[in-house]
């Protein structure tokens, strides 16, 4: 079986700025059209902070194409699994932690799926 690596997963850099404000890099991430069971991969790339423990990424209206909460691995990575199935563009929460205070601080960037997944592990 040929599996498309570069299509079925997708890489989203989170940065924060000296001012406490939370970027993504791509946002918003594009998702490709026919790109089935794809994994979003976030990053965080900068000290001082930790992605949430549970729904580090949360998106803001539960759609079929996410069916699964995020998942964090550690302080610096956590995935979100997307099926594609639907072209659309969804807004989703991106939430760390500052690792000195404990404060939350968030960020509303978007997916931008391409559609046409079709189907895979879990579909109805």
């Amino acid at each position: 079986m040929d599996i498309n690596t570069s299509k079925r997963i997708v890489a989203v850099t989170v940065k924060v700025s000296d001012t406490g404000e939370i970027s993504c890099d791509p946002n918003p991430a594009s998702i490709d059209p026919g790109a089935t069971a794809v994994l979003l991969v976030f990053t965080l790339a900068t000290g001082g902070y930790r992605f949430k423990k549970t729904k580090a990424i949360a998106l803001d209206t539960p759609v079929p194409d996410f069916p699964y909460s995020s998942w964090t691995i550690t302080d610096t990575q956590c995935c979100l699994f997307d099926h594609n199935k639907n072209p659309d563009v969804w807004k989703y929460t991106v939430t760390l932690v500052n690792t000195q205070t404990g404060e939350e601080i968030s960020l509303d960037p978007e997916i931008k799926n391409g559609g046409g997944g079709g189907s895979g592990p879990g579909d109805d």
